[in-house]
């Protein structure tokens, strides 16, 4: 399928540029697991991709190429790349409120209902510039697919959500998918949003054919959200499809581990300070980004409780390695900081240096401590997926335990070869770290292989493939290799 037949749409582009200390202008790969997954996609495919503008030095390219430009992103196709410029307000707006303080608390349950959400005026006033966003990314995507017959729509994540509604009104006989990459909420906790918000959004999803998720508990809750707020709606929960509008629209689950052309090039080497520290002693690692839901402190309490009931593991080492996003964000840095702080206690309890806190943007120093890993710990409250879980397990060499958040879209690919536990239960956390630091060389190794052949279907090339089958395009697509 040529890129002239497939526009793909994501709020990050798949580069982000910078300039370096002498001043040039100079492009790497974006911070942030959606860019990053779709920038695989992209290149299994070659597309023309819309994205936005996020720095000033990409809106100074964005000015230069006006009708975009070629950008290689992996070992596999160009891409051809237009990025999008917004108007200030609005795309402060967007990234600002509607997507850090709304959309991503609302789907992620960051919100107790007692002091979070108060939706004001300011909140309304973001609302109508989200809706210009959308406008604009619907726009920019009909005018550069007018002259194509035939074109595919492929809209990656949740600030895409209204864009379908107006693809569909003015070309409604191009096929479109739009992915959601974070979780979907119960129908009550949707309900917490401004009407305005809550059915505007469910309507611009509508217009998609296909509305897909990592996850069928994410399937299942936004069917609920449907069913509940748009009684036009007609939701058949058995065929997972939405009568809209006089079409049929059909949510979803297609999960996706890892990407085999990523990992080929993850060094993961070379870090002789984590190697010293550890030596030869077991090693936890809880990794993810500076997000709450990642839940780091609660797995440092779960660490610290494990060695004070068992002190035949009082040699074990915890690494956290943070990987820093939105700092700007009030609700990151005070999860940061509390994680940060919750490590100073554990050291004090359990003695100094026994538990180590990293928050840099080091992706190898990534891969190095979940290459070395012993046991890897992803506890999350609520996760989308957790790539984490897939890429560890085949990145790590020596037979890492997984405890795995029940809650991870991940653990219904994952559960029975993963050890589940609720993210909110230090005790039941402390009791699989324990089994896990106690488990044998022989039960390791059976356990992990079995894990790593589940593992193994779930790689990018059949994820790209589900993803354009849903849409009718099956074996037609040539999605590249």
């Amino acid at each position: 399928m040529s890129r002239e037949r497939i526009f793909l749409a994501s709020k990050r582009a798949p580069v982000t540029y910078h300039r370096d200390v002498a001043g040039t202008l100079t492009a790497e790969l974006a911070p942030g697991g959606t860019a990053n997954v779709v920038a695989d996609l992209a290149s299994q495919l070659g597309v023309s991709w819309i994205a936005c503008a996020m720095t000033e030095e990409d809106r100074h390219v964005a000015t230069q190429h006006p009708r975009g430009m070629e950008v290689k992103v992996s070992a596999a196709a160009p891409v051809h790349l237009h990025l999008l410029q917004h108007a200030p307000d609005v795309f402060e707006d967007m990234q600002e409120i509607i997507t850090a303080d709304l959309l991503w608390a609302s789907n992620n349950y960051l919100w107790d209902g007692w002091t979070k959400p108060t939706f004001d005026a300011r909140s309304h006033r973001a609302w109508k510039n989200f809706e210009t966003f959308t406008e604009t990314f619907a726009a920019t995507l009909l005018e550069r697919s007018k002259a194509c017959p035939n074109p595919v729509y492929l809209l990656h994540d949740y600030q895409m959500c209204g864009v379908p509604q107006h693809l569909r009104a003015q070309r409604p006989e191009a096929p479109q998918l739009l992915f959601v990459h974070i979780p979907w909420p119960s129908a009550d906790y949707w309900r917490m949003l401004p009407r305005p918000m809550r059915e505007g959004l469910l309507r611009g999803m509508l217009g998609a054919d296909v509305i897909a998720f990592f996850a069928t508990r994410w399937v299942r809750n936004f069917l609920a959200c449907v069913e509940d707020l748009l009684p036009e709606a007609r939701v058949d929960y058995p065929s997972a499809t939405v009568r809209w509008e006089g079409r049929t629209v059909r949510a979803e689950a297609m999960a996706l581990g890892y990407s085999p052309s990523a990992l080929d090039i993850r060094e993961g080497e070379g870090a002789p300070e984590l190697a010293a520290w550890v030596g030869d002693r077991p090693l936890v690692v809880h990794s993810g980004r500076t997000d709450p839901i990642k839940n780091a402190e609660r797995a440092v309490l779960a660490f610290t409780a494990a060695l004070q009931e068992d002190s035949g593991l009082r040699h074990a080492r915890m690494l956290v390695k943070m990987n820093p996003n939105r700092l700007s964000v009030e609700a990151n840095h005070q999860y940061r900081d509390r994680a940060a702080r919750a490590v100073e206690a554990a050291n004090r309890v359990l003695g100094a240096d026994t538990v180590r806190f990293t928050c840099t943007n080091s992706v190898n120093g990534t891969f190095a401590a979940l290459r070395r890993a012993d046991v890897l710990l992803l506890n999350s409250t609520v996760d989308g997926q957790n790539l984490t879980a897939f890429e560890g397990t085949l990145f790590n060499p020596r037979d890492a335990v997984l405890i795995l958040s029940e809650r991870c879209g991940a653990a219904e690919a994952l559960a029975h070869v993963s050890r589940l536990v609720n993210p909110f239960d230090i005790v039941e956390q402390a009791q699989a770290l324990r089994e896990a630091l106690r488990a044998s060389p022989e039960e390791r190794a059976e356990a992990a292989k079995r894990r790593r052949e589940v593992v193994l279907k779930y790689d990018l090339p059949s994820w790209v493939r589900q993803q354009l089958s849903s849409l009718g395009l099956g074996e037609a697509t040539g999605a590249r290799r």
